[in-house]
């Protein structure tokens, strides 16, 4: 039977149905026609008939409301990657979701900056640091202050890239250096002897003052080794080398007018660098994190919170009437 007399037969049987109420058995005897071609008909035009688009959801889709959070968060925070907001989120409590979730929000928001992949040289395990306090890098940068040249020194701790000590000179002698590696050094917690406890292999480059008598006499008093890297591969103290770009980076803009007002810009500023900036080599942790807290702990934290919005978000996006308890978290 050609296609356009079936759908007329099968458009008189359905009228007959809904008019009369009879059942589909006894439509098709009184009109005549057989129940297995009707049947057959049926199975065809099942096969041919267009489905429904039912708009798919993914049980884990960020929420319309989490969506927006994020928005707004990153454009509070204009500079910060998306997986340092990411993290940033989680621990302030914003919205619980994965870096890949932001880019993929932020991109759809066209609110993405493109970014280049650069390489570079990686330590080998034995030259990392395992633990706070066992390797410190130093290094000096300058800076100009009102009329004069000044010189920030630091001290990295390389296990958690924590500043442990900085201080503003105004030369970089023997004398200045070697007196702020004891001012460093006092902040280490001390034993009996009056030496500290903790004995961190200096590593700096062969400025004047890392290779001045003073310097040395200071590390030799305090039991601690020196470490000085080839000269011009600035990369073997690569750690502190990349903190003073974080931190040139962070003064842009400020202007050191004198000694006290620099000094209270830079102690800002390592502040922030310290306890308050997420640092990608540690997991997007503080460096204060590492120094004197558990990382293990805190990342455990953070998956426990994921974990938790992931199952909220797949019972609103399944719209389940009766919430379910989360087993594995």
């Amino acid at each position: 039977m050609p296609a356009a007399l079936q759908r007329q037969v099968q458009a008189l049987i359905d009228q007959t149905k809904r008019r009369s109420g009879w059942p589909a058995r006894r439509t098709l005897d009184v009109l005549g026609i057989p129940r297995t071609s009707y049947y057959r008909w049926l199975r065809e035009s099942a096969w041919t008939r267009p489905v429904a688009s039912v708009p798919m959801v993914q049980v884990h889709e960020a929420t319309a409301e989490e969506k927006r959070l994020v928005r707004e968060y990153a454009l509070k925070y204009p500079g910060v990657r998306h997986r340092e907001l990411a993290w940033r989120m989680v621990d302030e409590d914003v919205a619980y979701v994965s870096p890949s979730t932001v880019y993929r929000i932020l991109r759809e928001a066209q609110l993405v900056c493109p970014w280049r992949r650069r390489t570079k040289r990686t330590r080998e395990e034995d030259e990392r640091a395992a633990r706070p306090n066992a390797i410190w890098g130093s290094d000096l940068m300058y800076l100009r202050v009102g009329e004069r040249m000044g010189y920030l020194v630091t001290f990295l701790d390389e296990y958690s890239r924590y500043l442990v000590y900085h201080e503003l000179l105004w030369s970089m002698d023997g004398n200045s250096v070697s007196l702020a590696a004891q001012a460093a050094l006092e902040t280490l917690p001390k034993g009996a002897d009056g030496t500290p406890q903790e004995k961190p292999e200096i590593r700096t480059d062969n400025g004047s003052g890392y290779v001045s008598r003073e310097f040395r006499e200071v590390l030799s008093i305090n039991g601690l080794s020196h470490q000085r890297i080839k000269p011009h591969c600035p990369e073997e103290n690569g750690l502190v080398e990349r903190s003073n770009r974080t931190l040139r980076e962070a003064l842009e803009g400020e202007e050191l007018l004198d000694r006290y007002q620099a000094e209270e810009v830079l102690r800002r500023i390592v502040r922030r660098y310290n306890e308050e900036r997420l640092h990608r080599a540690l997991g997007y942790l503080r460096p204060a994190d590492y120094y004197r807290g558990d990382p293990s702990e805190l990342h455990e934290a953070r998956r426990r919170k994921l974990a938790a919005a992931r199952h909220r978000r797949r019972e609103a996006n399944l719209k389940l009437k009766q919430q379910t308890l989360l087993v594995e978290i």
